[in-house]
């Protein structure tokens, strides 16, 4: 590193300056000369300013120094960087060896270092890595299976329960949704000019030529990797202020992805997709694929393509009190702390069924109510980085926006972000008009400056996030309104009677542990859940039966060292509860 910098800019700058001393423009000259009187402040001024421009433009600049300022205190590209024997530097040791450096260096360092943090943590939170809020699982159809109830915490609270649901989604789109997804976004472009028509990567590629990616129907046409049928894809531009698209498979659904990796990977790599713009075509195709792909998840039926058919598996109930219990059964040391590198922390996600909002399956109570109100553009769901979409109570949210007021902000179209208004800035606006600006803090911890509209369109979001929890999945209003507690679903209540699966003696044999504890559900489905999900992936297990380790879901990894613990400490069974509780009634 310092080689390439000593013997490039540095050595140019150094050239550049010694020129500039023979040629008498050193600053020391320039004082001599303020000194004896042959010039005056006003005159040297310009010079040296001029001198300071020259040297930059010969390769003097912050990023320079800060390399020397680093060098001087031992922190070089080698030292920084992961070796055979060493870790990469973290950040505790890059400001630790910053205390090595004069206070005036020690300044400027850390608010470049501050300035550039702030900026990453901005960027993530706008591509949604930052913080992942609530991902929301939907498709083609989605359906929830009757749960696993299980009674952990025993005679603490033997009416608590958490529940594993069971979710089966068709993760596909069909070619009709896909149709109308795309007329909507062509509509959109075209009410908006070209802003949304093409957008571009964000940089130069070779040749000088800017790439750029349009809206519409695109084929992979390498027939010996796709011999079933041609991939299709559906790729929506989302406008130059956008880094990343919108791509849709008929097996995948909708996915996000950035501009430079859909150019890289898709158009110009190896992939070469070719636009179809004859729609007919391209819907036939959409629709052979959809057909294929018409199996599980698991199952590929040409290269590259999976079913469109999964399972996946929620935490949902009491989870709140042994929600620690949990994370540190999901992690092989068996800690939960900021320090654990490898802990694994499950994402939160609602899952709204397919048909739900249906009169019949939302219980409005009438058959011909009017969908009209809830309607939300397809488009609208789809478009990421936009505000929500208005769907709420309009009487809440039409009042006048203050601060205090909850808010929400949709990212990247599944991810939703409750916040509240903390500040508004006159700026000289019309009372009237309400033309100033907001300031909402969010969940994420990013702040977002949005005008009277949009306020209002977060005010309807929150409001109508608040109702599908209220209504829909029986969560008290107070719970489903705190922006300070992610509340999992509640669900109906259990029977009276305490069912164990284990028969009596069982208890003592089985090595499936959560079995111990688990008891049948008579409640109903919900229409809604918000529950923990970890990640799809299977762990070694050791079976004492089989003697050997064996291959086990992550969901039921979980389960089953949960409910190790919590024998290990002491709770009771299912079957010992409910042999007190008939002890009890005699």
């Amino acid at each position: 590193m310092m080689e390439t910098l000593l013997l490039g800019p540095c050595l140019e700058l150094a050239e550049k300056r010694v020129e500039a001393i023979k040629e008498g423009k050193s600053v020391a000259k320039y004082f001599e000369s303020l000194e004896d009187g042959t010039g005056t402040k006003q005159t040297i001024k310009p010079k040296i300013d001029e001198e300071m421009k020259a040297a930059k433009e010969a390769g003097l600049n912050f990023n320079v120094l800060c390399y020397i300022w680093l060098f001087d205190v031992g922190v070089t590209q080698q030292s920084a960087s992961a070796g055979k024997h060493r870790t990469p530097m973290g950040v505790p040791k890059f400001l630790n060896r910053c205390l090595g450096m004069n206070l005036p260096r020690q300044k400027l360092m850390t608010e470049y270092f501050l300035r550039h943090l702030e900026k990453e943590v901005s960027l993530a939170k706008t591509a949604g890595e930052y913080d992942q809020g609530i991902k929301t699982c939907s498709g083609h159809s989605v359906v929830i299976d009757k749960p696993r109830s299980f009674c952990f915490r025993g005679l603490e609270a033997k009416n608590e329960h958490v529940f594993l649901y069971k979710v089966k989604a068709d993760r596909g789109m069909d070619s009709e949704a896909a149709l109308q997804l795309y007329k909507e976004a062509k509509e959109l472009e075209e009410g908006n000019g070209d802003d949304l028509a093409t957008t571009s990567t964000g940089g130069w590629f070779g040749g000088g030529q800017r790439q750029e990616i349009s809206t519409g129907f695109f084929i992979d046409r390498r027939r010996n990797f796709f011999k079933e049928a041609p991939r299709m894809f559906l790729i929506i531009s989302q406008g130059r202020a956008s880094e990343k698209c919108i791509v849709v498979r008929p097996n995948e659904g909708k996915k996000i992805y950035a501009k430079k990796w859909i150019n890289d990977v898709l158009i110009h790599g190896a992939a070469q997709l070719s636009l179809c713009t004859d729609i007919p075509q391209a819907v036939e195709k959409w629709n052979r694929e959809f057909v294929l792909a018409d199996r599980p998840s698991s199952e590929r039926y040409q290269h590259y393509c999976y079913g469109r058919h999964e399972e996946r598996f929620l935490f949902g109930g009491s989870i709140i009190p042994i929600l620690n219990k949990i994370l540190v059964s999901a992690n092989s040391s068996g800690l939960c702390t900021p320090a654990e590198k490898n802990m694994t922390m499950p994402s939160i996600v609602r899952v709204e069924p397919s048909g739900m909002s249906e009169p019949s399956q939302v219980g409005t109570g009438t058959e011909d109510s009017s969908e009209e109100g809830e309607y939300i553009s397809t488009w609208t769901k789809f478009r990421a980085s936009t505000m929500p979409t208005v769907m709420c109570n309009q009487s809440d949210s039409a009042e006048t926006p203050a601060v205090g007021q909850k808010v929400a902000r949709k990212m990247l179209g599944t991810c939703i972000f409750r916040g509240v208004i903390t500040e508004y800035k006159d700026c000289n606006a019309d009372a009237v008009n309400q033309s100033g600006t907001y300031i909402a803090e969010f969940t994420d911890g990013s702040n977002i400056e949005m005008n009277a509209a949009e306020v209002v369109q977060a005010k309807q979001l929150f409001e109508a996030e608040v109702d599908k929890l209220v209504v829909e999945a029986k969560v008290p209003k107070a719970d489903a309104s705190s922006i300070d507690l992610i509340s999992a679903i509640d669900s109906s209540a259990q029977s009276a009677t305490r069912r164990p699966v284990l028969t009596e003696g069982e208890d003592d044999v089985t090595e499936e542990y959560e079995r111990v504890f688990e008891e049948e559900y008579d409640g109903d489905v919900p229409s809604i859940l918000v529950g923990l999900e970890f990640p799809n992936r299977t762990l070694d297990w050791y079976s004492e039966g089989a003697r050997k380790y064996i291959q086990i879901p992550f969901w039921e990894f979980v389960l089953r060292k949960l409910a190790e613990k919590l024998l290990e400490e002491g709770a009771k069974s299912s079957r010992e509860l409910l042999n007190l509780e008939k002890a009890e009634q005699h």
